[in-house]
């Protein structure tokens, strides 16, 4: 009988202002510029994951909405679902994990991002009313 593979959740939020989106910015590897969010602990939500990592990231309230879609990363035993949110409160500040927190215009994202990351744009600009799976 096969072992079941860990597979890592991993949950990330679009905050909009106007028309543009906060990003947060890696102090690790290769500094990325990303989506707000990470990874699911033990004995949570997907939507208390959500809240936490980008409260811890980014000093921002939220609150969820739709999900924009489920990635599948079959490379890196991953599962991605990203989420649209709304902020509620808190006050715009990076943490100990984040470089810098910013607002991109969606016509002018940073260079530094994961292509994944664009594509996932692309299926939040679209505002579909059901979600998109993806393989990434």
């Amino acid at each position: 009988m096969t072992e079941p593979s860990k597979t890592v959740v991993t949950v990330l939020v679009f905050l909009r202002h106007g028309d543009a989106i906060l990003l947060a910015k890696q102090r690790y590897g290769r500094q990325y510029w990303s989506l707000p969010g990470g990874v699911m602990e033990a004995g949570e939500s997907v939507e208390q994951a959500a809240i936490r990592e980008v409260k811890e990231e980014t000093g921002l309230d939220i609150q969820l909405g739709r999900l924009v879609g489920v990635y599948s990363k079959p490379g890196e035993n991953g599962l991605a679902l990203t989420f649209e949110g709304q902020v509620t409160g808190g006050l715009l500040q990076a943490d100990n994990e984040i470089a810098e927190v910013r607002y991109f215009p969606l016509a002018n994202l940073p260079e530094n991002i994961r292509q994944h990351l664009r594509q996932r744009v692309e299926d939040f600009q679209a505002g579909l009313p059901e979600a998109l799976v993806r393989t990434q």
